[in-house]
């Protein structure tokens, strides 16, 4: 199993940092579409202005099961801030540093 470098990657505090300085009448809404005992998933958007739904700059989802240490009390937490981090993503906000595979390529 390959180890996975998480000084690689930027957190999702950070990148809502850079949305809200580029962004700053932006606005992040999110929706519980799914909770029971099993798992979780949370719908996020991010939005260019607040104001005006037709901002809209990117969408995420994101799913949590309800196991392991964390998530057996704070599966709705990590969910949420996942399916923010994976609109921010779609939304243009690097995930990790350094360039992309694709970057490279070219």
């Amino acid at each position: 199993m390959s180890k996975v470098d998480l000084e690689q990657y930027v957190p999702v505090e950070e990148r809502l940092e850079k949305f809200w300085a580029k962004y700053p009448d932006g606005c992040v809404k999110t929706e519980l579409l799914h909770a029971d005992e099993g798992y979780v998933r949370i719908f996020a958007a991010v939005f260019k202005s607040a104001d005006d739904r037709s901002a809209l700059l990117a969408t995420g989802l994101a799913e949590e099961t309800r196991e392991g240490y964390v998530n057996k009390t704070s599966a709705v937490e990590n969910c949420e801030t996942s399916a923010i981090g994976r609109a921010l993503a779609n939304g243009g906000f690097r995930v990790k540093r350094g360039p992309s595979r694709e970057e490279m390529e070219k």
